[in-house]
């Protein structure tokens, strides 16, 4: 299968701790409910994919660890119900690439 991500993709934050407990940055729950809503948008599996290999293509100028980036797709991923977990029991291979010269966003293609 394959999906396709537009836009700067923000790194996986870590939590912050404040008076309520522990959140995440606006930024990067802004950006992972956009995330979500385009993979939404996009063809499915009837059921959440309970083994993948997972290829990411990042293009434009993004900024982060590659990493964190992969971890803010996976978590997307795993949310919009399109993998049934990020484990690695269900993930048995991932591999990142960045193209900077490609349009800004995510290839991703999961078998």
């Amino acid at each position: 299968m394959n999906y396709q991500l537009t836009g700067k993709i923000t790194p996986k934050a870590r939590p912050r701790l404040g008076r309520g407990g522990a959140y995440l940055p606006s930024n990067y729950r802004d950006w992972k409910d956009d995330a979500i809503a385009q993979l939404l948008a996009q063809s499915r599996p009837p059921e959440p994919i309970a083994r993948a290999k997972v290829s990411i293509a990042i293009g434009g100028k993004q900024r982060g660890d590659l990493d964190n980036i992969a971890g803010a797709i996976l978590d997307a991923l795993v949310q919009s119900g399109i993998l049934l977990d990020d484990r690695l029991s269900v993930v048995s291979k991932l591999s990142i690439e960045h193209f900077p010269k490609l349009a800004l966003g995510a290839n991703i293609e999961s078998n």
